[in-house]
């Protein structure tokens, strides 16, 4: 036989069922159920089968490029921009501004995709242990997610803090503001500023660190919560409060790169240019 065929499952099960239905051992109306094709379309395949044999049976368009698909021109101007421009954004936070200050509208799934054909490596989630999906809470206010992340927000141009993050488990609902650090005294005045906006949440959902829970003692934060009669639970991990994690791994990933300093000092240098130029032409 002459060159090698491939196919997939599905058209290869479909050339058993037209076999079946040459052979009369099935009918062209149970081929087409059994193909899920419609009469019609099933003797086109058929006739295109007996003028072209076996390979009749593969799809006109395998190995095409796709009419849907983007320009390829289009696809080097978006690699570009994001090497000169982005070279730290994720491809989401990417997608978006590319619509904002481009006014290029790509997917994101189709530009990690380009990125990866260039070797530009982009930020993957590792695979993690399955855990059983926990449900919502019914009503806002039912669980408070509270949680503190620690990072260099400022990169180096003011000191190191902690974002304290306040997230509703009903509605997703985020209040966030920062601290010097995940202290007593910082923790118990955001959640009194979010008690004036919000009111009082029914529980409380924290990890275990000591400003929070301590072995034989309550806490400050604790009597403060017996006071306010908000049920505390505690996280034995950081995956089981994983909305407000997850909320925290987004603004690491879209705050600091949205200011970076290298950002705003190329932007400069580019206004500069503009104002030199426009000084040449106007004399």
């Amino acid at each position: 036989m002459e060159g090698i065929l491939a196919m997939s499952q599905k058209e290869a099960d479909r050339l058993k069922t037209i076999s079946q239905i040459e052979t009369k051992a099935l009918t062209v109306l149970e081929g087409s159920e059994l193909m899920g094709l419609s009469a019609r379309q099933t003797y086109r395949v058929l006739k295109r089968i007996k003028e072209e044999g076996t390979k009749g049976i593969i799809h006109k368009l395998r190995g095409k490029k796709s009419n849907r698909g983007y320009p390829v021109k289009l696809k080097k101007e978006v690699v570009e921009i994001y090497k000169e421009h982005y070279w730290d954004y994720g491809p989401t936070l990417f997608s978006e501004e590319l619509v904002k200050s481009h006014k290029i509208s790509v997917d994101h799934e189709t530009i990690r995709k380009w990125l990866r054909a260039e070797a530009i490596t982009t930020s993957m989630r590792k695979k993690r242990l399955h855990r059983k999906k926990r449900e919502r809470r019914s009503c806002f206010g039912a669980l408070l997610q509270f949680d503190g992340s620690h990072h260099d927000w400022f990169e180096g141009r003011g000191p190191e803090c902690c974002l304290i993050n306040c997230v509703d488990d009903s509605t997703g609902k985020v209040y966030l503001k920062f601290a010097v650090s995940e202290n007593t005294q910082d923790v118990l005045l955001i959640l009194w500023e979010y008690v004036n906006k919000y009111g009082i949440p029914r529980s409380i959902y924290t990890d275990k660190y000591s400003v929070y829970k301590a072995e034989g003692k309550l806490t400050d934060f604790g009597r403060a919560m017996k006071e306010l009669n908000i049920e505390t639970i505690f996280a034995n991990s950081p995956q089981a409060k994983g909305r407000v994690e997850r909320v925290n791994r987004t603004l690491q990933d879209r705050l600091v790169p949205k200011d970076h300093p290298w950002r705003r000092w190329n932007q400069k240098i580019k206004e500069d240019k503009q104002r030199n130029y426009l000084a040449a032409v106007l004399g």
